[in-house]
């Protein structure tokens, strides 16, 4: 497929749950004008306690560098696990330009802000520890999703997200997700917008808050889901095999 521009947060790669050979794939499968890598691309953060690397993560990056080489506009918005990039802000790298946000105008002429949305993220901000703990426990059930799988399917069982029903579990204690997408299309109302693209929870969704357009990208380690704008501007959400 053909289109304007490829939204994707989220893959995480420095984790052996990161489904980035998948992502790799989908590049190679679709034509773009641009691409923006909207948060949480490295795994800086896991990658500083324990390194782990694999083909997959190489194969990404070379073919992000490739398709900036061919003339698509790169733009890697920094999140919070790849935080130590935020120093480099403003400056752009073999093609592919480093921000922390910026405003998307579509073929049809709307503006969206495009942020990871971390900077939004109350839990976050006020409760740090827990916050801490939480990313913890959620990282441990990532990485006992396959187990947890195999032993379903051994059993004939369904396959089910241990890691998903964890986050539904923590955050919806704290109405986490509602809040978030809440702020976030605030501050695109602020800022005279008509909607944002963030990542950051690893939900995806495509909604209306109060006349503002929501979209998430969702991530790419319990599944892979991208966003994609048509070139009459439309946009849509993808779950990709």
């Amino acid at each position: 497929m053909k289109y304007k521009a490829i939204f994707v947060s989220d893959v995480h790669i420095g984790m052996r749950i990161s489904k980035a050979g998948r992502l790799v794939q989908f590049l190679k499968e679709n034509d773009f004008q641009q691409l923006y890598l909207v948060g949480d691309i490295v795994e800086m953060v896991g990658l500083k306690k324990l390194f782990y690397w694999e083909s997959d993560f190489n194969k990404l990056i070379q073919r992000i560098l490739k398709v900036s080489r061919k003339g698509a506009r790169v733009t890697y918005i920094v999140g919070n696990h790849d935080h130590y990039m935020d120093e480099y802000c403003g400056y752009d790298f073999a093609g592919v330009e480093i921000r922390g946000r910026v405003v998307h105008e579509s073929a049809d002429g709307k503006k969206y802000l495009v942020i990871h949305g971390h900077q939004y993220d109350g839990f976050v901000r006020e409760m740090p520890w827990l916050y801490w703990l939480g990313d913890q426990a959620y990282s441990v059930a990532l990485m006992l999703n396959p187990i947890h799988n195999f032993i379903n399917r051994t059993l004939g069982k369904e396959s089910w997200s241990l890691s998903m029903w964890l986050k539904g579990q923590v955050k919806s204690s704290v109405k986490f997700i509602n809040n978030f997408e809440k702020v976030v299309a605030r501050e695109a109302r602020a800022m005279d917008l008509d909607g944002v693209i963030s990542g950051h929870i690893h939900v995806a969704e495509d909604k209306l808050l109060e006349e503002i357009r929501y979209l998430n990208c969702g991530c790419w380690t319990e599944y892979c889901s991208a966003i994609v704008e048509h070139e009459d501007g439309r946009f849509e959400m993808l779950m990709v095999e």
